[in-house]
């Protein structure tokens, strides 16, 4: 299970830089870290991470779950294996800071790459919180409506149309606080967020993630949601 710990949500007058612009001169020295590791070298990468914009949950000196989503999305946004471990070539990509490029330009959006696997807050295309996410999986399977369908993540630009603040239990499953932009699709808390596409479509997100959302209104009925490969 993951850890519940989060970080009081940051105010959004001073977002993150993006791709081109290194967001900080502070370097974490190379020391290989990993889930189960812990001390100072360990806040340093969360604090490192936290500055260049990936969300974290609460950086304590413990790498914990979040610690490792945050991993997984350094990595996933800078190609690399997707291990949730920090070798050099992790560290490199950190101390190097450089953002995806958002796809937007105006207004607040919630950007979804399905290719890197990671979700992106955009504020006037500039880069607010990167979180890892997994989307559909791509398998067949029964929908309970006496048929098959795929398990695909739509790309297109849609809105945030309906959301619960609990966990919404339907034929699936549970989705905790989703926020539906297309039909049955929503971004939702979820217990395991793999580093690959395992959904049955949509878009999930740690449980403490999902309370950093909801908590810090970033995604309210109406927002923007663009989804491209």
């Amino acid at each position: 299970m993951l850890a519940t710990a989060l970080l009081a949500p940051a105010a959004f007058a001073g977002p993150v830089p993006t791709s081109s612009t290194s967001t900080t001169s502070t370097t974490v020295p190379f020391n290989k870290l990993q889930l189960g590791s812990s001390g100072p070298a360990v806040l340093a990468l969360q604090l490192k991470l936290a500055s260049t914009g990936y969300w974290i949950g609460n950086a304590n000196g413990r790498f914990t779950d979040l610690t490792q989503q945050a991993v997984f999305a350094l990595q996933k946004a800078n190609g690399l294996n997707r291990d949730g471990v920090v070798n050099r070539w992790t560290m490199a990509a950190l101390n190097r800071a450089v953002l995806p490029t958002p796809r937007t330009t105006n207004g607040l959006v919630i950007e979804v790459s399905l290719s890197k696997q990671i979700l992106m807050i955009v504020q006037d295309h500039k880069i607010i919180k990167i979180f890892n996410i997994s989307s559909g999986g791509g398998y067949s399977y029964a929908t309970g409506h006496g048929y098959s369908t795929l398990a695909v993540t739509p790309t297109g630009t849609f809105h945030v149309y309906y959301q619960v603040d609990k966990w919404d239990v339907g034929p699936l499953g549970g989705l905790y606080r989703p926020k539906y932009f297309t039909g049955g699709v929503a971004l939702h808390g979820a217990y395991e967020i793999p580093n690959y596409p395992a959904s049955h479509g949509c878009v999930r997100l740690s449980i403490p993630a999902m309370d950093w959302i909801w908590a810090s209104g970033v995604d309210p009925v109406g927002t923007i949601v663009k989804v491209y490969k």
